[in-house]
């Protein structure tokens, strides 16, 4: 039995649906990928379909792999980008797959804690019942709701989010290609 590189070998050039199957992503897939600059296929002279190689079929299967290792598409875009000038990734890609570790475990921490505010706001809510203020604008589940501190939680203070700092791999809120220049 062939494996997917040889049976693309002997095939020669793929079209998006191909590609597609044999990678086993859809064909809107691989077009946005085409569009992003992760495949650069060539075009059929005569009727301009895209054509694709072994080598796409490769790159799709790893851009895959590195998006289940929780890596951006721009974090894949600096990796590729390092593979195409001939260098060796794998320090960026430990690096890169080390802070988004850090970032998931700051994530799981802020989702403990919206728990742990949604408890107390349900626990709180059978205690507030049916009381109606004139102080209540909107809902005074939520607006009277003892949270977090154990006093009401009227807004005071800042509470949106800070921005990310932007670094040169793309950790960052955006996905900016041009962030990923090599320094």
């Amino acid at each position: 039995m062939l494996n997917q590189s040889s049976f693309v070998k002997q095939l020669g050039t793929l079209h998006v649906a191909e590609l597609a199957r044999l990678a086993d992503v859809t064909p809107a897939t691989i077009r946005y990928y085409a569009r992003i600059g992760l495949l650069d296929p060539d075009r059929e002279p005569e009727n301009g379909y895209r054509c694709f190689s072994a080598a796409d079929l490769r790159r799709v299967s790893f851009v895959r792999q590195a998006q289940a290792l929780g890596l951006t598409i721009g974090n894949i875009k600096a990796i590729l980008k390092t593979v195409d000038h001939g260098e060796e990734p794998c320090d960026l890609v430990e690096s890169l797959v080390k802070r988004r570790l850090v970032r998931i475990r700051n994530q799981i921490a802020d989702l403990q804690a919206t728990e742990s505010r949604i408890k107390q706001a349900l626990a709180s809510w059978s205690i507030v019942g049916d009381q109606v203020s004139e102080q209540d604008e909107y809902c005074r589940l939520i607006e009277r709701a003892a949270v977090g501190n154990g006093h009401s939680t009227r807004v005071s203070g800042d509470h949106r989010r800070k921005p990310v700092q932007q670094d040169p791999y793309g950790l960052g809120a955006h996905d900016d290609p041009a962030q990923y220049a090599p320094v």
